[in-house]
């Protein structure tokens, strides 16, 4: 290995030429392990700066007790297809309906139909917006209309009436089926008057025939929820000759 004389402020100072090479590798790697730690902190720095999602929680109040409802929406599939097997009531336009017996062609007090609906709300809560929604049309030509009373199942006490024999709250010349909306929130204003409700819908039919029903619902809404409520009993007394038919699911 040669060496090259260096002067320095008349010292004399021999570096080694293979020891400048390697100082001049050293000092390459150096730049390069710079621009490499560069590039790696500016990437680091990209995704340190995602901003954190926040946590939003809600809360709801908690009603306990035991609160028991049957299905009203069902669809049987034993036979290896699906039947809807649904309520008669629970919902509209699904092709199931139920047939009334004959009415008079006018009012009367001993010609009704009933509709006692389930319970499944959480007691003493107040509710707001409360409907008796109602679906129906003549099975024949002629006119039919109703009014109808709203009921305490227990007391069997009336806390309202809505329309009457001069002013019914709806009428349907034939057999399209059409819908009327009706509010109750004047006697329907805690969750423990509509778990204890009855409705009784007085009718008459112009030619004698039945009344075709495709939804009788009560519907309703709290600070916590909004709901529909079912009929789990229907008396059919519009011929005058009571029949009681239960929700089959709510057999003991």
């Amino acid at each position: 290995m040669t060496t090259q004389p260096r002067r320095r402020a008349g010292i004399r100072i021999v570096v080694p030429i293979g020891s400048r090479r390697v100082m001049t590798i050293v000092a390459a790697i150096a730049g390069l392990t710079s621009v490499a730690v560069a590039a790696v902190g500016l990437s680091l720095a990209l995704f340190t700066a995602q901003a954190e999602t926040p946590a939003v929680f809600g809360t709801k109040a908690l009603f306990p007790g035991e609160r028991v409802t049957p299905a009203f929406q069902v669809g049987d599939s034993s036979s290896g297809a699906e039947i809807d097997r649904s309520s008669s009531f629970a919902v509209d336009g699904d092709g199931l309906t139920a047939t009334t017996s004959a009415w008079s062609t006018a009012f009367a007090s001993d010609r009704y139909l009933e509709f006692d609906v389930n319970t499944s709300l959480a007691s003493s809560v107040a509710v707001s917006a409360a409907t008796f929604d109602f679906k129906f049309a003549s099975s024949g030509a002629g006119q039919a209309c109703y009014y109808f009373e709203v009921r305490r199942i227990s007391t069997g006490a009336v806390l309202g009436t809505y329309g009457s024999s001069g002013s019914p709250v709806g009428c349907v010349s034939g057999t399209t089926l059409t819908s009327f909306s009706t509010s109750i929130a004047a006697s329907v204003t805690t969750t423990s008057i509509a778990d204890d409700l009855r409705v009784r819908v007085f009718g008459k039919e112009a030619g004698s025939a039945a009344m075709v029903i495709d939804r009788a619902t009560v519907g309703g809404s709290t600070a916590y929820q909004s709901f529909t409520l079912y009929p789990v009993m229907f008396r059919d007394a519009a011929d005058t000759t009571l029949e009681l038919i239960p929700w089959g699911l709510d057999l003991p």
